[in-house]
């Protein structure tokens, strides 16, 4: 009897072993929280004053889904990502849009076509507020990939440029704790952000639509993203066909 129940002691240490083991040197996920950059771009200096009023941008903001072939030029890119994310506030680093808490836990990338943006090189990029740049995170036109993850909507790899919103909820928790809370202002920021894409689209003469039917784990691996990030939005954005 003894012998018994030394053997199946000695069983149960070596399958804690095993398990130990297994954890402590068996293959673990991979935790990305950054990105592989292969160039920044600096873009130029946003202006802050326009051809058309507030009210006339309001009043004319619509949702195009139709974009003519015309290029983009990065002023129209610095206008636009500076309206969604960009730095209003020097001193104290305030944005654009608003955030609960001053977190900012959103990030903009922006998918460029080929000829898609004059002297702009066809990839994705990743936008930095701080000092207005933009890093190449991948080479090459995925545009046709993008739309294929969004369902197969056409527009998105029609336009020259297509403005991806992706979200860090677990940054908003570290502030509030609460998660439902969290996620209503992450949410909510995204809803700022774009509004103001659009607002900035209509004063530069551009058009845009905002886009979340996507499928959003095929999102992530196609750009790269970060484990803590979440697709959000897609903004394709373009001219308007005459």
């Amino acid at each position: 009897m003894e012998k018994k129940k030394l053997a199946v002691l000695f069983i149960l240490i070596i399958a804690f072993v095993v398990v130990l083991v297994a954890f402590y040197f068996g293959p673990k996920e991979s935790i990305s929280t950054s990105r592989n950059v292969i160039s920044i771009t600096k873009l130029p200096t946003p202006q802050i004053t326009g051809n058309i009023s507030l009210e006339k941008s309001i009043q004319n903001r619509r949702s195009v889904r139709q974009y003519s072939n015309q290029s983009l030029n990065l002023s129209d890119v610095s206008q636009l990502l500076w309206a969604g994310q960009g730095i209003t506030d020097t001193q104290k680093n305030l944005r654009a849009a608003p955030s609960a808490g001053q977190v900012y836990p959103l990030e903009l990338y922006v998918i460029v076509g080929i000829g898609g943006v004059s002297g702009l090189k066809e990839g994705l990029y990743h936008y930095v507020p701080q000092n207005n740049t933009l890093e190449k995170i991948l080479e090459g036109d995925i545009r046709n990939n993008l739309s294929q993850v969004a369902n197969g909507q056409p527009w998105v790899k029609q336009a020259p440029m297509n403005i991806v919103i992706t979200g860090n909820y677990q940054k908003m928790i570290n502030k509030y704790k609460d998660q439902q809370l969290s996620t209503r202002f992450v949410d909510m920021e995204a809803g700022h952000v774009g509004e103001n894409l659009y607002l900035q689209a209509e004063a530069r003469g551009l058009a845009t639509v905002s886009l979340g039917s996507f499928d959003e784990n095929q999102m992530i691996r196609l750009l790269h993203l970060p484990n803590n990030e979440k697709p959000l939005y897609i903004f394709p954005v373009g001219h308007t066909v005459s």
